[in-house]
């Protein structure tokens, strides 16, 4: 009897092979379509744009700076179009591809053939979604201005200005419109102007040690609110001073015992000489950027009365711009200019106010260490340096004389003093001729009082 066996269906991979090639299929298609879906719905917010300058008001020639960003599908294109009466044109037009996350460019007017009156200008970002039926998110600024291509005037009132090196002049002028910023350049160096009550400017200006007599060209400057710039002559001549020479001898008692107030710094500089001439040199120029910051914000007018004051029954021990060469054992190791008078009297003996004014810093000040800065007005400021202690805080308002502290041994000093100090819009400035009332009165005092004298009350 022959035994049939059972019938064995075979298997077949083909349903599977199709759900799997159709699986692959369908993957690529369905992120295309999550992407799509995200470009075209879920991105439907605007791009971040900004223009600056802010103002209503511009000349041809002024710089504007525009910004966009899109973290999600990037900046695609950027346009800015001025509109005037029928005509309109476009100054800037330009597409990124790919798009990018920021954008910035630059721009300005002189292309666009405006004439001088309103005008409308616009600005557009797009990113690089599909959205709005692949227009893409669209953001805009519009803004209603003003052309100006009118510089102001300037014109100096006083005649005749002699600055030795290293001090101060004064110049007051007046100028034909309202100005944004006015006041004297000397090379890179802007010291600004003040208007003051009676309508004219006060700027005072200084003869930067650094610079030769040959090269000191002051020239007054003036920009309008539009951007408009002009720049004026006056008379000036420059007195050429000689400075003297200083040798500081550093010895391992002095580097152990100012070393360590700055132990924080520099840490992967061991050895102490080279850690004195890192602290010498960058804190030093760290004090110079802030005492700038400081006179950025000084009065318009001025706060001082009469000649400035010093500590009583004082020595000099430091003169103001000295080229100060650093000697350790008999060798070199650093240069740098003195900017300041350093006196000293008895230890902690009290420090005087050198004028009227206003406390716009108390505390440590790198090489200085606890340190007093009084404002004094139409950017002048006095500078305490090397103090045991501060008596006085910001804000305070003090009269000539109050004391503000004591002297000490903080910050790199080599004994008991004040290192005093005057800044003119952040330029150190020789203390001597503010010490000196004659030459106060006839080139300051004397000029306010001729040229831009106080409404009377």
């Amino acid at each position: 009897m022959r035994i049939k066996k059972p019938f064995k269906r075979r298997r077949s991979f083909g349903p599977v092979f199709f759900v799997l090639a159709g699986a692959l299929l369908v993957a690529p298609l369905a992120v295309a379509a999550f992407a799509g879906y995200y470009l075209f719905l879920k991105d439907a917010e605007k791009p971040q744009v900004a223009l600056a300058p802010e103002g209503d008001a511009t000349s041809l020639k002024r710089h504007f700076t525009v910004t966009a960003a899109d973290d999600q599908s990037g900046i695609r294109s950027l346009t800015v179009t001025v509109t005037q009466g029928q005509r309109r044109s476009d100054v800037l037009r330009k597409t990124f591809d790919p798009p990018k996350d920021h954008v910035s460019e630059r721009f300005n007017l002189e292309g666009a053939e405006l004439r001088s009156g309103a005008f409308e200008l616009q600005v557009a970002a797009f990113d690089g979604s599909y959205a709005n039926l692949g227009a893409g998110n669209t953001a805009r600024i519009t803004r209603r201005m003003l052309l100006d291509a009118v510089p102001p005037s300037v014109k100096a009132l006083t005649p005749a200005h002699y600055v030795r090196q290293g001090g101060v002049g004064l110049v007051i002028y007046e100028v034909n419109k309202d100005v944004s910023r006015s006041g004297v350049v000397v090379g890179e160096a802007f010291f600004p102007g003040y208007k003051q009550k009676s309508g004219q400017y006060a700027c005072l200006f200084a003869f930067p040690k650094d610079v030769e007599a040959e090269a000191y060209k002051p020239r007054l400057f003036v920009e309008d609110a539009a951007g408009n710039e002009k720049t004026g002559f006056f008379v000036n001549m420059a007195i050429k001073r000689r400075f003297r020479e200083e040798r500081v001898e550093l010895s391992d008692e002095f580097l152990a015992a100012r070393l360590p107030a700055y132990a924080g710094l520099f840490p992967e500089v061991r050895d102490p000489v080279e850690r004195f001439k890192k602290i010498n040199s960058e804190l030093r120029r760290q004090a110079d950027a802030t005492l700038a910051t400081l006179a950025a914000k000084s009065a318009p007018e001025p706060l001082w009365d009469g000649a400035f004051v010093y500590l009583p029954r004082s020595a000099v021990r430091g003169s103001f711009g000295a080229d100060r060469t650093y000697v350790y054992k008999g060798q070199e190791v650093d240069r740098e200019s003195h900017m300041g008078i350093d006196l000293a009297s008895v230890p902690k003996a009290p420090v005087p106010a050198a004028n009227n004014g206003t406390v716009v810093f108390a505390g440590p000040l790198g090489v200085y260490g606890t340190t007093v800065v009084i404002d004094h007005g139409l950017g002048l400021s006095s500078l305490y340096g090397h103090l045991s202690r501060a008596a006085v805080a910001v804000g305070d308002a003090v009269k000539k004389g109050d004391v503000i502290g004591q002297t000490g041994t903080t910050g790199l000093a080599d004994g008991d003093q004040v290192h005093f100090a005057l800044y003119l819009a952040g330029q150190p400035v020789i203390p001597i001729e503010w010490w000196d009332a004659r030459w106060l009165e006839d080139n300051v005092t004397a000029k306010f009082k001729r040229y831009a004298p106080a409404p009377q009350s």
